[in-house]
């Protein structure tokens, strides 16, 4: 019965620490732009569905896209995006369309950076914005001023420690 109620109490301490760290954490614009390891403009051309396991989390969504203009990083001109990671928290989702997009690797798959926030949709010369006061509530911006918000932010970025 002893060794019953310790691995009771062991599994419940695994269960409560796990638990603890299941929430999403989410970046600021500045720190969202800053540690993306690629931004771009890109044409999501089709998704599907798919299990694809990363080293972080296993992704239910695989998205071609035809990359338009690389504002950080290095992407070659057709790539495929990752998206609804096994983390119920948070996810990033693709859908076709033309999209700014904040990307990191998992491994040798490109994904989102910023779980939902990750992805800009791009109608004419307007992108869906992050507003600084409500951050998860999207504006309407010219794509022009998106992009030299970027741009700045990425000329004044830290250099990262080697």
């Amino acid at each position: 019965m002893k060794n019953f109620q310790s691995l009771l109490a062991g599994a419940l301490v695994l269960l409560l620490a796990a638990n603890a760290h299941s929430d999403a954490a989410y970046k600021g614009k500045v720190e969202m732009i800053e540690t993306a390891a690629a931004i771009a403009i890109v044409e999501i051309t089709s998704t599907e569905k798919v299990s694809v396991k990363g080293k972080h989390w296993i992704y239910q969504q695989k998205a071609p896209a035809k990359v338009e203009q690389v504002l950080k990083g290095n992407l070659a001109d057709r790539v495929f995006l990752y998206g609804d990671e096994n983390f119920l928290c948070a996810q990033c989702h693709f859908e076709v369309g033309r999209y700014l997009v904040f990307l990191d690797r998992d491994g040798d798959l490109l994904t989102g950076n910023n779980w939902q926030l990750s992805t800009r949709k791009i109608t004419g010369e307007a992108v869906e914005w992050l507003d600084d006061d409500k951050f998860f509530e999207k504006k309407s911006a010219t794509l022009s001023d998106v992009l030299q918000e970027i741009e700045q932010a990425l000329a004044q970025a830290k250099p990262k420690k080697s």
